[in-house]
């Protein structure tokens, strides 16, 4: 039968699994603030965390389940937007001259 959470509690290779975990867990975290420190400059967000797969990696601590605030927890979202020229070249692109049907 499988153990139940009361008992994994009191296995000593359960917790030690466990502690192996939260520790490699926190390594990783302390690995990617120091890439972001390297520059020596302000974070800009230039430098966010992502997987093998590509997905973004947000650090929680893992004794509370709360995010951090820092560098590891910020995104930054760019809210530059092109805008189309101000002459009438659209036009030759588009037909906007309309018809009746």
């Amino acid at each position: 039968m499988p153990y139940s959470k009361e008992e994994l509690k009191e296995l000593p290779f359960y917790q030690n699994l466990v502690d192996g975990d939260e520790q490699a867990y926190l390594q990783n975290r302390e690995v990617i603030k120091m890439k972001m420190a390297i520059s020596g400059s302000a974070y800009d967000g230039s430098l966010i965390s992502r997987d093998e797969d590509g997905t973004i990696l947000l650090f929680e601590d893992p004794y509370t389940g709360k995010l951090y605030e820092d560098e590891t927890t910020e995104l930054y979202v760019s809210r530059v937007v092109d805008r189309l020229k101000d002459d009438d070249s659209i036009n030759q692109t588009i037909d906007r001259t309309f018809r009746e049907m």
